[in-house]
């Protein structure tokens, strides 16, 4: 789906931890992390990730992490690498199969000061916990252009530029002005929009470091002329995707076609797997009938990929991030996910 509804906020490679985690390591852990309330990082054991994630499948989260400031972001982040434990940041969850038995993983998500909005002239600053939809409700509001057709990816700032999340025919790289992340040795660094390189549903953002805030550049523009922007990309939308819960595009589209075209003429169309469908309105969108589980998705994926490759010979890569327990991505939509 070109619209490239919304995405993961994922750090790989570091979902995965040096080693297999031990008790020990998590006992560290839980010493370490009681101390991370000074850095506004609040803790939650157990917390179900269903409900967290468009597709409304998948188990609790060993912990959840709530980081506020910058500085919680660092702090935890250092708790998580030195006690040796399997971590991952979750945004909105719009792109992700978390497993049913849920992740034996910290999962961090970013609110508070992380995910707040403010607006300075054509300029618009953000949290990467930011929901995308608000950035684009404050540039309608106040007439500023750039923006304004990815009001229906429900992913947050991050998310978004860790994937250069776009719609047609904008993407939120080319907005951008400048990124604040933490990186992998802790440091901060601000980036500007020179340093950050990225394409078609990809960035640097999402490699091996974790967004913070960003400002993006807009400008200004006929109110009449961003509303017919709006109505026109909204309408395609309501067309192209369906209501069930879903996460929007499971496959990449390959070079010089499109992946939804290749699996309809596949047949998937109505293909099911136990509560997982495949969607009628569109081929390459899994949708949750409302009681499908991550096996259901998954199997429904290999299916797919099967068809295509059978028919086609193309192998389709994934746009969906199908995690393991300990919050792995498994990049291959064949054998892995049968």
């Amino acid at each position: 789906m070109r619209s490239g509804r919304g995405r993961l906020y994922l750090t790989a490679p570091f979902p995965e931890a040096n080693h297999m985690p031990n008790p020990a390591d998590w006992e560290l852990f839980r010493r370490q992390r009681e101390a991370l309330v000074v850095d506004s990082v609040t803790a939650v054991e157990g917390e179900p990730l269903a409900p967290r994630t468009t597709l409304r499948i998948g188990g609790p989260a060993r912990v959840l992490l709530r980081c506020a400031t910058r500085d919680g972001v660092v702090a935890a982040l250092r708790a998580v690498r030195e006690a040796g434990v399997p971590w991952l940041v979750l945004g909105l969850g719009a792109n992700v199969l978390v497993p049913d038995d849920g992740l034996d993983a910290v999962v961090l998500t970013l609110v508070g000061d992380l995910a707040s909005i403010s607006r300075e002239g054509t300029r618009i600053r953000a949290g990467a916990g930011a929901q995308l939809a608000r950035v684009v409700r404050e540039s309608l509001s106040a007439g500023l252009a750039g923006v304004e057709c990815l009001g229906g990816i429900p992913s947050t700032v991050g998310g978004a530029l860790a994937m250069n999340a776009g719609a047609y025919g904008q993407e939120i790289l080319n907005v951008l002005a400048w990124v604040e992340v933490v990186e992998d040795d802790l440091t901060v660094r601000r980036l500007e929009r020179w340093e950050v390189h990225g394409g078609y549903r990809w960035s640097v953002l999402g490699k091996g470091r974790i967004v913070t805030s960003v400002e993006l550049a807009l400008r200004a523009e006929d109110p009449e002329v961003l509303r017919e922007h709006v109505r026109k990309a909204r309408e395609q939308r309501q067309r192209a995707i369906p209501p069930e819960p879903s996460a929007g595009s499971v496959f990449r589209n390959p070079t010089g076609d499109y992946a939804g075209r290749l699996l309809e003429l596949a047949g998937c169309k109505g293909l099911r797997r136990g509560g997982a469908e495949v969607s009628q309105r569109h081929a390459n969108v899994i949708v949750n009938t409302g009681v499908a589980t991550a096996a259901d998705v998954r199997a429904l994926v290999a299916e797919m990929a099967g068809r295509v490759h059978e028919r086609f010979g193309i192998n389709l890569a994934l746009e969906l991030k199908v995690l393991d327990g300990k919050g792995k991505v498994l990049a291959e939509p064949g054998s892995p996910l049968a």
